[in-house]
């Protein structure tokens, strides 16, 4: 039977439509131009297709992507033209990747005859995202096109998450074709084979759990990925064993639940680190031991079990006594049918003790604290809100203060540590579940990082309530400057200007100047709503207000320049040297 011929455009259309795929977040340019026109064909005739979201720089679309794969669960997608283009979702393609975030990156390349060149916004797309991404193609074959398209939007959710790169020359999105575009060319997966679950090594790890005294499970970012949060809640209960959430796993219990003891690590709880200092056993499920938990020492005197889809986490940085490489839904279902159960009664009472300074207490001053402008937040929002972070203390605050209570609530960047994350990454987030009230806590140094998507922002008119935490410094790399270098800050203070005494590096926290006026913003950004907090007697109120309005909010919040972000296990010290105060 034959079919009428089309182009690699409409082909790259028909496949992302089958797929299931809703949002396209992305920029243009001449080498997807291709693409752009078939899209607004579709639009006129309203025929199926997802969603274009104009972001004002593919950096930012790049987040956004994120931002959706990491709430939705689904994958995200961003599309860019040629050179700059690419070379901008370069940041958040080794962001997706150290976080194993399912997203598929598109981007236009100059025709395939051009190739090798230097023609004009001519990058090697394929040669630079190599060892950030998953996997990454380069079609300059129509032919290729669907199998590639089919391939790689699987490849970024089967076995370990992550980001793949398709890269398509602008004469494929041109070309015609006259074969079917109905789903029979089928993906070529080029991975391993389904995991062959193992029983007995599933059963060791069981026992030893059973038999340690002071067991503790430390759950990461696979618990998300696999939607595996109830299976968790469900295997602390039956082995009574406390449970640290890293960073990528926030949300995954909720916080009131007693075997949670929150984040750990540099940054972490107290109970989570003393749990992990004090503990026999440490089981891992789903989550690599980097170097921001597994700190000096962190094995010293203890059996390590790991669970994990990919086995090149096995003993990479921290050798294992028991292992078992399984998707973290076979072991769950092996763990709670095979009978087994555990009792650890007195660990269970001495971690309830920890708990109590879950979050850690904080001092009063003349200044708004940064940490109750978080518990304030999560008050109001009821732990429910979709929380969106910058980069930087005020993430740290977030992580330790906001009472989450469900997965995928938690949207932020781990691994790679992105400034500039959070405004494009919060409006990802809302395309995935506009249902949920949507919160950004950023600072004033990541907030201007990407601070251009307030248009993508208000032209969407996405309800985000925004908190910008202005301390006037990039507060974290200030508190280490206090630590390590003398409280030098020449690098740091986003208040100095020319005028300023080239000398100073004093902390004053009466020097307030605003490059820029956050509040200014409202006549830059039409629907945008400010306001400024600078009183702690006016925070509870301010932040009401700010939620309770019906669209766009950017708060700019005055806080404590001096606050530092504690506990703190500094680098190269252990869990037993954590700074308390």
């Amino acid at each position: 039977m034959s079919h009428a011929p089309r182009t690699g455009a409409a082909i790259f259309f028909d496949v992302l439509t089958d797929l299931g795929v809703e949002y396209l977040f992305g920029h243009t340019g001449g080498a997807v131009i291709p693409l752009h026109v078939e899209l607004n064909r579709r639009m006129r005739r309203r025929d199926p297709a997802p969603k274009f979201i104009l972001c004002r720089q593919e950096g930012g679309a790049g987040h956004a992507a994120e931002g959706y794969a990491r709430t939705s669960g689904r994958v995200g997608v961003a599309i860019a033209t040629s050179g700059p283009g690419a070379t901008n979702l370069a940041t958040p393609i080794a962001d997706a990747y150290k976080d194993s975030i399912p997203t598929l990156f598109i981007t236009g390349q100059v025709p395939s005859a051009a190739i090798g060149t230097d023609a004009f916004q001519e990058v090697d797309t394929v040669g630079f995202t190599r060892p950030i991404s998953k996997h990454n193609y380069l079609i300059k074959d129509i032919r290729d096109l669907e199998w590639v398209l089919r391939e790689a939007y699987a490849l970024a959710t089967r076995g370990r998450p992550g980001p793949v790169v398709v890269d398509i020359c602008k004469d494929v999105q041109l070309a015609q074709t006259s074969r079917d575009p109905s789903g029979q060319n089928p993906p070529r997966i080029r991975h391993r084979e389904p995991l062959a679950f193992d029983p007995l090594k599933a059963d060791a790890i069981l026992a030893a759990l059973a038999a340690a005294e002071r067991p503790v499970v430390k759950a990461g970012g696979g618990i998300i990925h696999a939607n595996a949060a109830p299976a968790l809640l469900a295997f602390a209960e039956r082995f009574a064993v406390p449970v640290t959430t890293t960073f990528n796993a926030l949300g995954a219990l909720p916080f009131e639940l007693p075997h949670n003891l929150g984040m750990p690590g540099m940054h972490g709880t107290i109970p989570a680190n003393y749990a992990l200092r004090d503990a026999d056993l440490i089981l891992s499920l789903g989550g690599r031991f980097d170097d921001r938990v597994a700190v000096k020492g962190f094995a010293t005197g203890k059996r390590i079990a790991h669970v994990d889809i990919d086995p090149s986490e096995i003993d990479k940085t921290i050798a294992t006594d028991l292992h078992l490489v399984a998707e973290l839904g076979d072991f769950f279902e092996h763990a709670l049918t095979a009978g087994q159960a555990a009792d650890h009664a007195d660990w269970l009472a001495r971690i309830a003790q920890w708990r109590e300074q879950m979050p850690k207490p904080y001092g009063r001053s003349e200044y708004i604290k940064p940490q109750s402008v978080v518990e304030i937040i999560s008050e109001l929002t009821a732990g429910d809100a979709t929380l969106v972070t910058g980069v930087g203390q005020h993430q740290m605050w977030s992580a330790q203060y906001y009472r989450f209570r469900r997965p995928r609530q938690w949207v932020s960047s781990g691994g790679l540590g992105t400034m500039g994350f959070g405004l494009p990454a919060a409006i990802g987030a809302w395309f995935a579940d506009p249902a949920h009230p949507l919160v950004l806590i950023d600072g004033d140094g990541s907030f201007q990082m990407n601070i251009q998507e307030l248009g993508t922002l208000v032209a969407n008119r996405i309800p985000l309530k925004i908190f910008v935490l202005n301390n006037s410094f990039l507060g974290m790399v200030r508190q280490w400057e206090d630590m390590m270098d003398e409280g030098h800050h020449y690098e740091t203070c986003l208040a100095r200007d020319a005028s300023c005494d080239p000398d100073c590096m004093d902390l004053d926290q009466t020097c307030r100047r605003q490059i820029p006026n956050l509040t200014g913003l409202k006549y830059v950004y039409p629907r945008l709503k400010t306001q400024r907090i600078k009183h702690p007697k006016d925070l509870r109120e301010g932040v009401a207000q700010a939620l309770a309005e019906p669209g766009p909010v950017l708060v700019d919040v005055w806080v404590d320049k001096a606050e530092n972000v504690i506990p703190m296990v500094r680098p190269g010290h252990r869990l037993d040297q954590m700074i308390e105060s």
